[in-house]
């Protein structure tokens, strides 16, 4: 029997940037649902299947960290990668506090974030293509 595929949200402001990790999580056997706001994702939360979200710290609505702390609030516990493209300790120390998986700095390597993401899921993308 195959085994399930792992589903992972994507939350990004940035098509460009959504776009692009979706292609690179699917290559390595996730699903991926993409988001384009934080609103967006609370919205479909009760339809989502989602083992755990990539987060942008920096979204248009709330921040990643607003994002975190509001699903928390509500009972719903996602294991979370964060990315960010600022080297603020102050929002890593956050988003450690919220208890992410893993805080990666813009650009991310590929491998940082398979690693990142397999962590978060338990999957093990290198060997379930």
């Amino acid at each position: 029997m195959a085994k399930q595929r792992k589903v992972v949200a994507i939350i990004d402001d940035d098509l460009a940037t959504r776009e692009a990790l979706k292609a690179l999580l699917a290559a390595f056997a996730f699903d991926v649902e993409l988001y384009a706001s934080a609103e967006e994702l609370i919205t479909a939360l009760p339809r989502s299947k989602a083992a755990a979200l990539v987060l942008d710290i920096q979204l248009k609505d709330l921040s990643g960290i607003e994002l975190s702390r509001q699903l928390l609030a509500d009972g719903v516990k996602v294991p979370t990668v964060f990315l960010s493209d600022t080297k603020d300790q102050v929002l890593r120390r956050d988003a450690v506090e919220l208890g992410c998986v893993a805080f990666l700095e813009k650009p991310a390597t590929p491998r940082q974030l398979i690693e990142a993401v397999a962590t978060a899921t338990g999957a093990n993308p290198f060997f379930e293509k």
